[in-house]
């Protein structure tokens, strides 16, 4: 059997391999580490440095940890702060150290090799260089305590080119350091004109779960000027990422989005990385992407009438009935896409904190229930997922 894993999981235990690698004496190399919560915050928010240039970033922590053993760093369980010039997709990640000083520090612990590639140290990683920033600098790591949390970090954004950023915190416990992606995008203008500044987009959608003959609604912000436009792709989680547009040039207005990926035949048993383009009139453009999967379940939704068809065959069909989901919006099975009509809505795209965390699932069935776990299980042990 063909297993092409590409779903949260898999490329958590991926990661997780890769960082158990470097195995280190000291005796908190396997514990888990503490992440940030950045439930709650929103998928735009706008700086404008003409009226103050410095933003509070509100977070939480789900437990304290701060016994910190005689082998490892005097700085170990603790939370830095970081901005970056562009978002990243699910299966590409950071560079899992900040300095050389800090693994020399590290190594004197016994809590890391000393042949640590240089493309995974973020100093002097070539795939990142100039594209990123610290919010609280290396000396002022945040104890892992909800005192620390609940007085949030202050960011001063004077210093950074007008753009869109995104913001991750670092755990830093060596041999073992992770990072916590905050949802959203942070717009950093110097002036309030939309046209003043590029366009900013971020994708709010967790991970959505659909059957073949049915679309995925994927929804986001958008703050840029009238006139923008989305493209929208789709790609199998493969080492080598081939993007697939699904729905080109299509024009956006207000302050959200949603776009529709009717699935392509290919795409049945499947999951797929979701990224979102936008560019406005003058040819500034920002590209973000959707940081869970859409998994296309290889059978149709309970309700199909096609004979034979649906892990229900028939499921609430009648004698009368002509087939078809009502869902998929296409019978063609192309990689249609259409933008709907979310702008108007003053209420915007749901958000979770994108850790998944508190979010809905996309599960939908043809009249709008959602599956139960049960069944969920069970279609989900037929998705072929991919290898990172």
């Amino acid at each position: 059997m063909s297993m092409r894993t590409g779903s949260k999981v898999a490329i958590l235990i991926g990661a997780g391999t890769m960082l158990a690698a470097p195995a280190a004496h000291a005796s908190n190399g396997t514990k888990p580490r503490v992440p940030v919560d950045w439930a709650g915050a929103p998928c735009m928010t706008v700086v404008d440095r003409s009226a103050d240039p410095m933003l509070h970033l509100e977070y939480a922590v789900p437990q304290e940890d701060t016994e910190i053993t005689e082998d490892e760093v005097d700085d170990s369980r603790t939370h830095q702060f970081f901005s970056f010039c562009r978002a990243r997709d699910p299966q590409t990640f950071l560079p899992r150290w900040i300095t050389q000083a800090d693994i020399d520090r590290a190594i004197a612990k016994g809590a890391a090799p000393d042949d640590i590639d240089p493309e995974d140290v973020m100093e002097t990683a070539t795939a990142w260089a100039g594209c990123w920033d610290r919010i609280t600098a290396d000396d002022d790591r945040r104890p892992i305590t909800f005192a620390a949390a609940a007085a949030g970090v202050d960011w001063d954004t004077s210093g950074l080119p007008a753009g869109t950023y995104t913001v991750e915190a670092f755990t830093w416990e060596p041999p073992l350091n992770i990072w916590s992606p905050r949802s959203g995008v942070v717009k950093i203008v110097d002036s309030p004109a939309l046209e003043a500044s590029g366009p900013a987009l971020a994708v709010s959608s967790t991970e959505i779960v659909i059957n073949r003959n049915e679309s995925a609604t994927i929804e986001g912000c958008v703050s840029a000027m009238d006139g923008s436009s989305v493209t929208a792709y789709w790609a199998f989680a493969d080492p080598e990422v081939t993007w697939v547009p699904f729905l080109e040039d299509d024009p956006v207005s207000g302050e959200s989005f949603a776009v529709e990926l009717t699935p392509p035949e290919e795409l049945a048993g499947e999951s797929v990385l979701i990224r979102v383009d936008i560019e406005d009139p003058m040819g500034r453009s920002y590209t973000s992407y959707m940081q869970e999967l859409v998994i296309v379940l290889g059978t149709d939704g309970p309700g199909t009438c096609e004979d034979g068809a649906g892990f229900i065959g028939g499921a609430g069909c009648d004698d009368e009935s002509t087939g078809g989901s009502g869902d998929s919006g296409d019978d063609s099975g192309g990689t249609g896409g259409q933008t709907t009509g979310s702008n108007d809505d003053a209420s915007g795209p749901g958000q979770d904190g994108g850790d998944g965390s508190g979010g809905t699932c996309g599960c939908r069935t043809d009249g709008g229930a959602p599956l139960t776990a049960g069944l969920l299980g069970l279609l989900l042990l037929g998705v072929r997922r991919r290898r990172r």
